[in-house]
């Protein structure tokens, strides 16, 4: 039983930690944007790119490798991310830092996106079958608070002056972090994050060494329906589509709008873009205990609508600060992307619900398993698709695809599952 939790234990934190390490690209990019290494914005977007396919790519190898791994997922998932870490510790303490090296640190930042399926699979050991399980809703609220820790943490690291540490990036702009304004002229420290990660890393390789070491090896686990039958359920991509546009917006949203912001409008974004996880965390529980009381499908097109308006209105303030003086639309084009994070993770918490209406207990954590890997190619759309924005000076049609995409998802719910009659009405 000791060695079960401490396997436990190394796989949920495992998943934290690494997915924290590659939520910090939403943070690097907009220092280097602030520094003297003078990318331009189309770099710096494709660096974000970089790291969404990333995390997508890893966590859909992470649904494969797990069985042949077995307990020794973390393990190998931990040796990884501190080869990463010593790797951005070399090339961050460089004078200059080759723009060749950013892609490949931003392409492999996505390791720990792997655990998102071994964390997963252990859901299934939970008694509970009337509900989600507490366990696998706190697996899918981790990636949320992770972008939170890295947005909250990550700026005030990489102020942090330490004397044996080397950096030859500079801020040409003041920047910040909750706590302080930065003002410009001092080193940008990622050579002190990565150092950082690297005792992080070092750490938990050793204790998830010794933890499988300990944990007899056990046979494949059987599942009750193979992943192509699974596949093969229209619901499953009903479910998954409906999952891409409320977590995956989140998810796509968090890793672009500090850069956004930082391109658009030039201010101090490190110090507010920690907003959006903080207020998705709230608001995930919430439309799962609303979906409870009113039903997970009605939930979910209020939502939607929802995320029409403030879709709608952060494209015409974003459209507004092009053309006009910026700083004049910083506030409500802020507020409206809170409002469009507010709902797209009320939205996530009842498409949840409406999941577990769907289908049998057993085929749950599958099903949410399959429909988080979809749901990341969110943070794969969003940056290049700002990123071809970017070229044309026109950032305010970004939303106009999301405006659409959601229309198409008012249509999609309302009609497979509030419809009266329908094989999974769920009022």
């Amino acid at each position: 039983m000791q060695t079960t939790s401490a396997n436990r234990w190394t796989t949920l934190t495992t998943l934290m930690l690494g997915v924290t390490h590659w939520a910090s690209w939403s943070v690097i990019v907009v220092l280097l944007a602030k520094s003297n290494l003078a990318l331009n914005q189309s770099q710096l977007m494709l660096l974000v790119g970089l790291a969404g396919v990333s995390g997508a790519g890893f966590r859909f190898v992470g649904i494969f490798l797990g069985r042949m791994l077995n307990q020794w997922k973390p393990a190998a998932t931990n040796l990884l991310l501190l080869g990463l870490s010593v790797l951005g510790w070399q090339i961050f303490s460089l004078f200059e830092v080759s723009y060749v090296n950013l892609m490949g640190l931003a392409v492999l930042s996505g390791v720990g996106c792997m655990m998102f399926a071994p964390a997963f699979d252990l859901t299934r050991r939970d008694k509970e079958t009337d509900r989600l399980p507490m366990s696998m809703s706190l697996v899918i609220g981790m990636m949320i608070f992770a972008m939170f820790t890295a947005q909250l943490i990550i700026p005030f690291l990489s102020t942090w002056q330490a004397d044996f540490m080397q950096s030859g990036l500079i801020l040409e702009r003041s920047s910040g972090h909750f706590f302080s304004r930065v003002d410009a002229g001092q080193k940008i420290m990622l050579s002190t994050v990565s150092a950082i990660w690297v005792l992080v890393f070092v750490a938990m390789s050793l204790m998830s060494i010794g933890v499988a070491f300990l944990t007899p090896k056990s046979a494949p686990s059987e599942t009750v329906q193979s992943n192509s039958h699974l596949l093969r359920n229209a619901q499953v991509w009903y479910c998954s589509i409906l999952y891409n546009m409320t977590f995956g917006s989140f998810i796509g949203f968090a890793m672009v709008l500090p850069l956004v912001l930082e391109l658009v409008f030039g201010y101090s974004t490190l110090i507010l873009v920690w907003m959006a996880p903080f207020i998705a965390l709230l608001a995930r529980p919430f439309g799962r205990w609303l979906a409870g009381i009113f039903g997970g499908a009605v939930v979910t097109q209020i939502s939607l609508l929802l995320m029409i308006v403030f879709g709608a209105v952060a494209g015409w303030y974003l459209y507004l600060a092009q053309n006009d003086t910026a700083e004049l639309y910083f506030e409500p084009f802020f507020i409206s992307m809170m409002g469009l994070v507010f709902t797209s993770a009320l939205g996530n918490g009842s498409v949840v619900v409406t999941m577990t209406k769907v289908f049998p207990r057993a085929y749950t954590h599958k099903v949410l398993t399959w429909a988080g890997t979809v749901a990341m190619l969110g943070a794969v759309y969003l940056p290049f698709r700002f990123t071809i924005a970017l070229e044309s000076q026109s950032l305010d049609m970004v939303f106009v695809d999301f405006v659409v995409f959601y229309i198409a998802g008012v249509i999609l719910n309302g009609w497979m599952y509030l419809r009266k009659h329908v094989q999974f009405y769920n009022p």
